[in-house]
Formats: structure tokens, C-alpha cells, sequence
């Protein structure tokens, strides 16, 4: 389900159309949150080893199961000994295999003497960032909704919306293309949620700038 949500880059009110009386212009930024469904499961990893054990080393260990260099999250020490955390996400459908290659590791590193210990744990679900760039919001929506905004800032005001001068949204979109229903516009934020350790997850989203021209008069 998409909800949208319409945020003024200036202050909400009719002295925001009195104070750009000089340029004849008013700016809205519209956007939309979009809901994506999780496709990922996230691991919490960790290892347990002495002082003299280094990451890469860690990382050898923990190749044959998808972890490299890139997972690492900390490291901190626990008595005689060094904890090193990772995070990995895997597709919904690895997620039975890659536990059971977690607990197999486990056994082995139990068993070979080497001082070292393995634990893990399933932390959640996340988007993946192909799910969150799969995903568009059409560029004349969005203008419709700053559009909706703008004429009800103006008659507060006294005054019209005219036509839009300016359209932004980080790309190189242009007002000639803001009507052709291919037109769309990329979701500008990642979903990701590890809440073991506190991270929060961020709406994924898109938006669009757009400034009118403001007339006196219809």
C-alpha cells in the first residue's frame, strides 16, 4: 500500500507567498513512501577468537558461507578473547541452506581445537537494494500532489498558481516529460533493519520539486 505525504521547503503559511512575491515563484517538495516487501532474511554472526587472530583470517573462515570483508560490523573484546561481528542477508529461498551451512560451521570450528567459537542468530527481514530500486513512482502523481498544495497555499493568500517553472529531482528530469505516463521517478532511500543493534529503518521514498509561477490573477 502507498501513502504519500506533501513537505513545504519553506515555512508552511500565506507569508511564504507573500515573501516570494519578488521572484513570483513558490517551491514544494512532494513525496511518497513506499512500502516494499521485505525478500531477505538477516543473520547476526559472530566469532569468537584469541588476540592474534586478524579479520582477514576471520573472513577465510567465514567465505564458504557468503561472508567477506563488507560484512564486518565490530569487533570488541570479551576477557581473553576477541568477539568479531558480522551482518548477512540472504534471499528468502537460501534461507534454510545457509543455515544449515552456519551450524555445520559451527560443529567444525567446535571440533578442531582451534580455541575459536561461532555463534549466530536470525535478526529479521529486509528489503534488498534491487527490490528498493525495482521500485518507481510516477512523476506526474507527484506533481499533482505539489500542485494540490501550491493552490491551496496560494488562495490562502489571495493568489494563483500558474504554470511550473522548474521540476527537480536529482536526475534529469524535465517539465516536457512530467506528463507522459512513462515517466517516473526513482525511490531515493534504503530499507534496511537490524534491530539487534539498534539500526532503524528508513521509509523508502520518492520525491520532486517543483516550483510554480504565482499570478495575482487568473
Amino acid at each position: 500500500m502507498r501513502y504519500f505525504c506533501l513537505t513545504i521547503i519553506y515555512l508552511i503559511g500565506a507569508s511564504l507567498l507573500f515573501g516570494q512575491l519578488d521572484s513570483d515563484t513558490v517551491t514544494i517538495q512532494a513525496s511518497r513512501s513506499i512500502n516494499v516487501t521485505p525478500d531477505q532474511t538477516a543473520f547476526y554472526v559472530s566469532i569468537s577468537a584469541s588476540p592474534a587472530t586478524s579479520l582477514d583470517q576471520i573472513v577465510a573462515m567465514l567465505a564458504p558461507i557468503g561472508i567477506n570483508a563488507s560484512n564486518f560490523t565490530s569487533v570488541f573484546a570479551n576477557n581473553q578473547s576477541l568477539q568479531w561481528s558480522f551482518r548477512l542477508a540472504v534471499p528468502f529461498t537460501k534461507t534454510t541452506s545457509t543455515i544449515a551451512s552456519l551450524i555445520a560451521l559451527e560443529h567444525s570450528i567446535g571440533q578442531n581445537n582451534s580455541g575459536m567459537s561461532l555463534m549466530f542468530q536470525i535478526q529479521g527481514t529486509q528489503v534488498s537494494a534491487q527490490a528498493i530500486q525495482s521500485q518507481t513512482c510516477a512523476a506526474k502523481d507527484l506533481v499533482a500532489d505539489a500542485q494540490a498544495q501550491a493552490q491551496n497555499l496560494a488562495a490562502a493568500a489571495g493568489l494563483y498558481i500558474g504554470p511550473i517553472v522548474a521540476i527537480s529531482d536529482g536526475s534529469s528530469i524535465t517539465a516536457a516529460q512530467i506528463y507522459d505516463p512513462s515517466t517516473s521517478v526513482p525511490v531515493s532511500r534504503l530499507a534496511f533493519a537490524f534491530p539487534l543493534f539498534g539500526y532503524s529503518t528508513t521509509p523508502s521514498g520518492c520525491y520532486l520539486e517543483v516550483k510554480f509561477k504565482l499570478l495575482r490573477y487568473q
